[in-house]
């Protein structure tokens, strides 16, 4: 039995990537600066289509022999699929690891809705207990190794975990999200997941853009909801205007919870779903009155 404290959190998998050209090939195809991410640290980053589109995000952890992405489990093998595409002569490898895992540890106490007041770019990380143990800038903490060493799943651990990232405002794009939206539209530019004095990567003259010419017209926001939701479902104002998708969702005692993008202009207006459940907007992570 685990000595480690949280639950699995099925959600992810775990893809190692090897060979000396790891960084440098990642570096050129993600959106942080993982040529210059150090050994036992972690960071955020998105792979992106070239219209700036997120495919999926994720975390890169480097345990020095090797980086480890912690992604969707929908996505693990469409994204692995899409990087040995652009290897080219590169000498790296792409393995997903069926015998790792992810868990989650919520922190003691629950905060307030918040976003870091600066991008937390590197994450220091660190191996205990045969696994490797990242405290997130949102108080919890991931453990990633071997699915045996990890804690079970834990059902009402597991939802203390999604609710807290969905109350502090990290997404995590599943395949019924993907290439729907691009960074800042996730939050990703606040909490640490895109890097503006990097080189190039697939999609970065879009992000750029959008963060440099305030072009981006969608943000974040926090829903509640009588009924559940599933990732993926289309929002609508009351004139049945679609105006938002959403990305990820936790069932609650007395419903569900999740974290959607919708139009800055939809912030004031009633929501609704497709099947016409309404919807209560409980926290924006933009300041729509701000918004280009």
């Amino acid at each position: 039995m685990s000595a480690l404290s949280g639950s699995l959190l099925p959600f992810f998998a775990v893809v190692r990537v090897y060979g000396e050209d790891r960084a440098a090939f990642l570096h050129n195809q993600f959106s942080n600066d993982i040529a210059n991410l150090p050994a036992g640290h972690a960071c955020y980053a998105t792979y992106n289509t070239p219209k700036g589109r997120v495919i999926a995000n994720m975390l890169v952890l480097n345990r020095g022999e090797d980086l480890l992405l912690l992604l969707a489990h929908d996505l693990a093998e469409a994204v692995v699929k899409r990087l040995r595409m652009y290897v080219l002569r590169s000498k790296v490898n792409f393995e997903i690891m069926a015998d790792m895992a992810v868990a989650g540890e919520p922190p003691m106490q629950e905060r307030d809705p918040a976003l870091p007041e600066q991008p937390a770019l590197l994450l220091p990380a660190s191996e205990q207990l045969q696994a490797w143990q990242i405290p997130l800038p949102h108080g919890g903490k991931l453990w990633v190794g071997l699915r045996a060493d990890l804690p079970p799943y834990h059902e009402k651990t597991a939802l203390l975990w999604q609710s807290h990232e969905l109350q502090s405002g990290y997404p995590w794009i599943a395949a019924a999200s993907s290439e729907s939206c691009v960074a800042q539209m996730l939050n990703q530019h606040l909490i640490g997941g895109v890097h503006f004095k990097k080189g190039c990567y697939p999609g970065q003259e879009i992000i750029a853009r959008a963060q440099y010419r305030g072009q981006v017209k969608r943000g974040l926001v926090l829903l509640g909801s009588s009924a559940c939701l599933n990732n993926g479902d289309k929002l609508f104002n009351d004139n049945d205007e679609e105006v938002g998708i959403v990305i990820n969702q936790a069932p609650q005692t007395n419903g569900c919870l999740a974290l959607a993008v919708i139009k800055f202009s939809a912030a004031d207006t009633p929501l609704h779903t497709e099947q016409n459940q309404a919807l209560v907007l409980k926290y924006a992570f933009f300041n729509a009155g701000n918004a280009a």
